[in-house]
């Protein structure tokens, strides 16, 4: 893992500020992982900022605030909005997609194309997006990043990106047999790669399932 005990800072182009919000129990090595990892890419900006809250067993007050119920989890945060979550510690393949999607959210500019926006458009209600990934799977970012993008874009779309080997339990719970794995709107789930328009167009879907099951 790339992070300040590795002595490499992780360089990220900037625009506008942009918070990591850990969300961390305070002790155990994870979060000594998650804070160096963290402060390391802030290192690199200062435009980049680091707070780091301290879960307190479930007690602390912000977690029902971003509704958080997971942790370590790290929330990306731009002007007041955090739609960015990412659930582990981000390492290997993932790092690589946390930094674009850092980079992204700065300069409000993800790379989408005119159908992918044109699907992101039609999203009415607010939409959740999970993906399940592992750090050491070469295939898992390029899902991940769909999913940034679809919450840096759209007001309407909250992001989750949660290691399958760190949260077991989620995973069984949504049935994940191999990653990557996306749950759009616990309602469409797909396992396995897919391209940029297919993703877009699935999240569409997902949303118009929801409004077709409120009137049957």
């Amino acid at each position: 893992m790339m992070g300040a005990s590795s002595g490499k800072i992780v360089r990220i182009e900037m625009k506008d500020e942009v918070t990591i919000r850990l969300f961390v129990e305070e002790g155990p090595k994870i979060t000594n992982e998650l804070t160096d990892l963290a402060n390391s890419m802030a290192e690199s900006n200062d435009k980049l900022k680091v707070d780091i809250e301290y879960v307190d067993r479930g007690r602390n007050e912000l977690l029902k605030q971003y509704h958080i119920e997971h942790w370590p989890c790290i929330v990306l945060e731009k002007d007041g909005v955090s739609r960015i979550r990412y659930y582990g510690v981000p390492s290997g393949y993932e790092l690589v997609a946390m930094k674009d999607a850092i980079h992204e959210l700065s300069t409000s500019r993800p790379r989408l194309s005119n159908m992918s926006l044109e699907s992101l458009s039609k999203i009415r209600r607010k939409a959740s997006v999970k993906v399940f990934v592992l750090t050491t799977c070469p295939f898992c970012p390029s899902v991940a990043r769909h999913a940034y993008r679809a919450a840096i874009v759209s007001e309407n779309v909250t992001t989750e990106i949660i290691d399958f080997s760190m949260f077991q339990d989620l995973a069984l719970r949504h049935s994940v047999m191999g990653v990557p794995k996306m749950i759009l709107n616990d309602n469409i789930d797909v396992t396995g790669v897919v391209d940029e328009v297919d993703f877009f167009k699935r999240l569409r879907d997902a949303d118009m399932s929801l409004l077709d099951g409120m009137y049957q």
